[in-house]
């Protein structure tokens, strides 16, 4: 075996951005908290579109780390069955455990898309990356996003609303 393992060193750096990703999670986590809290302290304070940008931002970057995970897989030659979420070898046409047919190509563009919102989100490097006026009030560093620097997911169908 090689020193330099360029599938290992891909997947090094796939894991690396999964831990960078759940990080700016849980510093979305804290602004949220933060943002609550100014709400609670001041009533008057309309703190919505700036939690739901955050929770927008929260729901991309769990896409993304979703798709890591996968392409992770694929470099290991794996693949997950979407049914039952078996890990199966890449040369399988069914799966070990349920027996579902996987699709007919082992392309790592399919394989690694995500189906969660009907589409994959595309990459984003920093979602929230102006400054936020109103973050001092609030101790910390808050930032909002901007209509370029996310992109909007559908709401799923709540009968509810």
């Amino acid at each position: 075996m090689a020193l330099f393992d360029p599938k290992k060193n891909q997947i090094a750096q796939l894991q690396k951005m999964i831990e960078d990703k759940n990080r700016q999670i849980a510093v979305y986590y804290d602004e949220i908290g933060k943002l609550y809290y100014r709400q609670y302290k001041d009533m008057n304070a309309d703190v919505s579109r700036d939690i739901n940008a955050r929770c927008e931002s929260i729901s991309t970057l769990y896409i993304e780390i979703e798709e890591c995970r996968l392409r992770i897989l694929y470099e290991r030659g794996l693949k997950e069955c979407k049914n039952c979420r078996k890990e199966n070898p890449l040369e399988h046409a069914y799966c070990s455990a349920c027996g579902m047919k996987f699709p007919e190509t082992n392309d790592v563009s399919v394989l690694t898309k995500v189906e969660t919102y009907g589409s994959s989100v595309a990459s984003v490097s920093n979602p929230i990356p102006q400054e936020n006026p109103e973050a001092e009030n609030m101790g910390g560093d808050v930032s909002e996003p901007t209509p370029a620097d996310t992109e909007v997911l559908p709401k799923e169908n709540n009968p509810e609303e």
